[in-house]
Protein backbone atom coordinates (compact mmCIF):
# COMPACT_ATOMS: atom_id res chain seq x y z
CA UNK A 1 0.00 0.00 0.00
CA UNK A 2 1.19 3.46 -0.56
CA UNK A 3 0.79 6.39 1.34
CA UNK A 4 -1.80 8.96 0.24
CA UNK A 5 0.79 11.44 -1.32
CA UNK A 6 1.95 8.52 -3.55
CA UNK A 7 2.26 10.26 -6.90
CA UNK A 8 -0.15 8.47 -9.27
CA UNK A 9 1.43 6.10 -12.49
CA UNK A 10 1.95 8.75 -14.90
CA UNK A 11 5.18 7.33 -17.44
CA UNK A 12 7.74 4.79 -17.00
CA UNK A 13 9.86 6.58 -14.21
CA UNK A 14 7.00 6.00 -11.82
CA UNK A 15 7.02 2.62 -12.14
CA UNK A 16 10.90 2.06 -12.05
CA UNK A 17 10.93 4.14 -9.34
CA UNK A 18 9.02 1.49 -6.98
CA UNK A 19 10.72 0.16 -3.99
CA UNK A 20 9.76 -3.14 -5.71
CA UNK A 21 8.71 -4.38 -9.18
CA UNK A 22 5.36 -3.80 -8.96
CA UNK A 23 2.32 -6.87 -10.30
CA UNK A 24 -0.19 -4.18 -11.34
CA UNK A 25 -0.13 -1.11 -12.79
CA UNK A 26 -3.72 0.91 -13.29
CA UNK A 27 -3.55 2.16 -16.41
CA UNK A 28 -5.25 6.10 -16.49
CA UNK A 29 -4.97 7.09 -19.93
CA UNK A 30 -5.32 10.65 -19.41
CA UNK A 31 -2.41 11.04 -16.35
CA UNK A 32 0.09 9.85 -18.90
CA UNK A 33 0.43 13.55 -20.84
CA UNK A 34 1.07 12.16 -23.98
CA UNK A 35 0.45 9.52 -25.97
CA UNK A 36 4.27 8.51 -26.49
CA UNK A 37 4.22 8.18 -22.69
CA UNK A 38 0.94 6.09 -22.51
CA UNK A 39 2.23 3.80 -25.09
CA UNK A 40 5.64 3.25 -23.60
CA UNK A 41 4.27 2.38 -20.37
CA UNK A 42 2.14 -0.20 -22.14
CA UNK A 43 5.12 -1.43 -23.44
CA UNK A 44 7.03 -1.98 -20.25
CA UNK A 45 4.45 -3.47 -18.28
CA UNK A 46 4.38 -5.72 -21.19
CA UNK A 47 7.77 -6.57 -21.19
CA UNK A 48 7.79 -6.88 -17.52
CA UNK A 49 4.62 -9.27 -17.16
CA UNK A 50 3.00 -5.98 -14.96
CA UNK A 51 -0.80 -6.86 -15.49
CA UNK A 52 -2.53 -3.62 -16.67
CA UNK A 53 -6.00 -2.81 -15.17
CA UNK A 54 -7.97 -0.17 -17.30
CA UNK A 55 -9.02 2.62 -15.01
CA UNK A 56 -10.73 5.59 -16.31
CA UNK A 57 -11.38 9.43 -14.38
CA UNK A 58 -15.25 9.63 -15.52
CA UNK A 59 -14.33 10.11 -19.42
CA UNK A 60 -17.38 11.20 -21.05
CA UNK A 61 -18.40 11.00 -24.73
CA UNK A 62 -15.31 10.50 -27.15
CA UNK A 63 -12.72 10.21 -24.03
CA UNK A 64 -14.86 7.29 -22.51
CA UNK A 65 -14.95 5.67 -25.76
CA UNK A 66 -10.64 6.14 -26.42
CA UNK A 67 -10.16 4.56 -22.79
CA UNK A 68 -12.44 1.49 -23.82
CA UNK A 69 -10.57 0.95 -27.24
CA UNK A 70 -7.38 1.05 -25.15
CA UNK A 71 -8.55 -1.47 -22.32
CA UNK A 72 -9.62 -3.69 -25.16
CA UNK A 73 -6.52 -3.51 -27.13
CA UNK A 74 -4.01 -3.91 -24.51
CA UNK A 75 -5.27 -5.44 -21.51
CA UNK A 76 -8.21 -7.20 -22.57
CA UNK A 77 -8.25 -9.85 -20.05
CA UNK A 78 -7.63 -7.51 -17.11
CA UNK A 79 -9.62 -5.73 -14.88
CA UNK A 80 -11.37 -2.46 -15.42
CA UNK A 81 -14.02 0.27 -15.12
CA UNK A 82 -14.61 1.70 -18.22
CA UNK A 83 -16.98 -0.66 -19.38
CA UNK A 84 -19.54 0.49 -21.90
CA UNK A 85 -22.35 2.42 -20.80
CA UNK A 86 -24.98 -0.37 -21.14
CA UNK A 87 -22.72 -2.69 -18.75
CA UNK A 88 -23.71 -0.23 -16.26
CA UNK A 89 -27.11 0.08 -16.11
CA UNK A 90 -29.65 -0.75 -13.02
CA UNK A 91 -31.51 -3.15 -15.16
CA UNK A 92 -29.56 -5.64 -16.53
CA UNK A 93 -30.00 -6.35 -20.33
CA UNK A 94 -29.93 -9.83 -21.86
CA UNK A 95 -28.54 -8.76 -24.93
CA UNK A 96 -24.48 -8.26 -23.48
CA UNK A 97 -21.94 -9.93 -24.48
CA UNK A 98 -19.77 -11.22 -21.36
CA UNK A 99 -15.77 -9.89 -21.04
CA UNK A 100 -13.57 -9.72 -22.88
CA UNK A 101 -14.61 -7.63 -25.33
CA UNK A 102 -14.25 -7.69 -28.94
CA UNK A 103 -12.78 -4.59 -30.27
CA UNK A 104 -15.49 -3.40 -33.04
CA UNK A 105 -14.94 -4.56 -36.57
CA UNK A 106 -15.46 -1.73 -38.30
CA UNK A 107 -14.26 1.63 -35.66
CA UNK A 108 -15.15 4.77 -36.40
CA UNK A 109 -12.45 6.64 -35.27
CA UNK A 110 -10.40 5.96 -32.24
CA UNK A 111 -14.16 4.85 -30.05
CA UNK A 112 -16.17 2.10 -29.01
CA UNK A 113 -19.97 2.61 -29.75
CA UNK A 114 -20.95 -0.50 -30.11
CA UNK A 115 -22.75 -0.80 -26.73
CA UNK A 116 -23.48 3.26 -25.96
Amino acid sequence: MFAADEPPIDGVAELQNRPFEPKWCNVKPSRFGTVRSLFETIEYCDDRGISMYGGGQFELCVGRGHVQLLASLFYPDGPNDVAPRAYNEPAVRTDLIESPLEPPADPDGMAWAQFD
